[in-house]
């Protein structure tokens, strides 16, 4: 799938980001070293987080390869885990916990009126007052004036907000 022809005003189905993310699992499978996958799981994290946080971790220490296992014993362990990541489709709670934890962040950043507008937007989100869109821009705005910048490649930003430009997509995959 394509997601650099998606009309820049439509945001992405859940399908359409699962398949971009095993499509992107399986280039790396297919030229895989360990430091790809780590690059993968890093820029994605936030991502999968929303779907199943606990078996985030699980993918996390499978690639810190504690039991130094065999590269081909990774990858295909971690296809497995991925693939049921993948399965569950992210909630409104899920989605506010991981907004939750990139606002963290910035804690130490943001003055006392910024930290309650987000806060604010967050807990709306929750209500359904808020769209997780305009939270995304918010926390993307932080992110690019903070330079926080392993957010600034983080697919959650991406894949989630409304579809961004092509070059914005060139630049989170590189």
């Amino acid at each position: 799938m394509d997601i650099s022809k998606i009309h820049p005003d439509e945001s992405l189905t859940y399908q359409q980001i699962s398949g971009f993310v095993r499509k992107s699992f399986a280039e790396i499978k297919n030229n895989a070293d360990i430091n790809a996958i780590m690059h993968f799981h890093s820029i994605n994290k936030f991502l999968l987080m929303a779907h199943n946080p606990s078996h985030v971790r699980i993918l996390g220490n499978l690639i810190a390869n504690h039991e130094t296992l065999p590269l081909s014993t990774i990858l295909e362990r971690y296809g497995e885990y991925l693939e049921t990541v993948l399965k569950n489709e992210p909630t409104i709670k899920s989605h506010a916990n991981v907004l939750q934890k990139i606002f963290g962040y910035f804690k130490n950043d943001l003055t006392k009126e910024e930290k309650s507008k987000i806060l604010k937007m967050i807990s709306d989100y929750r209500t359904g007052k808020e769209t997780l869109n305009d939270v995304l821009l918010l926390l993307e705005d932080f992110t690019e004036r903070f330079q926080k910048t392993y957010l600034v490649r983080q697919t959650y930003f991406l894949l989630y907000a409304k579809m961004p430009n092509s070059t914005q997509i060139k630049n989170i995959c590189s």
